[in-house]
């Protein structure tokens, strides 16, 4: 299952995947919609198959994409977002809480929800 910081990158700061990481995630997409919910390969073959016309577009047979999802949805972003992280550390801020220093749920939160810790008053160089 990918991790709490493989989410984070690839929520966040999907803007840095490759165009043909973007065509998996969203045959990744299509397959999950038309398979209610699983996106394993026998599902994404069976997705080509018998999805609907509006999802059949989402889908790809490009075997780049192909190779790219070959397994579930939770792996892709697993490998997709370590991708990221070794291509464009210098590009990705972590936000992490700075009482107990677990990464917080968005870039730009200013409270942590498991310890409350608020640092909405603190400000850069106040």
């Amino acid at each position: 299952m990918a991790t709490e910081i493989s989410w984070y990158v690839f929520g966040y700061f999907d803007h840095l995947m490759t165009q043909q990481e973007r065509f998996a995630y969203r045959h990744l997409v299509g397959t999950a919609k038309a398979m209610h919910g699983r996106t394993d390969a026998a599902s994404q073959a069976e997705a080509r198959e018998s999805a609907r016309p509006h999802l059949r577009e989402l889908l790809s047979s490009d075997p780049e994409v192909l190779r790219l999802t070959s397994a579930r949805m939770d792996a892709f972003i697993e490998r997709t977002a370590q991708t990221i992280l070794g291509e464009h550390r210098d590009k990705i801020a972590f936000n992490n809480c700075p009482k107990c220093g677990a990464l917080t749920r968005t870039p730009k939160a200013h409270q942590y929800r498991f310890c409350g810790f608020d640092w909405h008053e603190t400000r850069p160089g106040s």
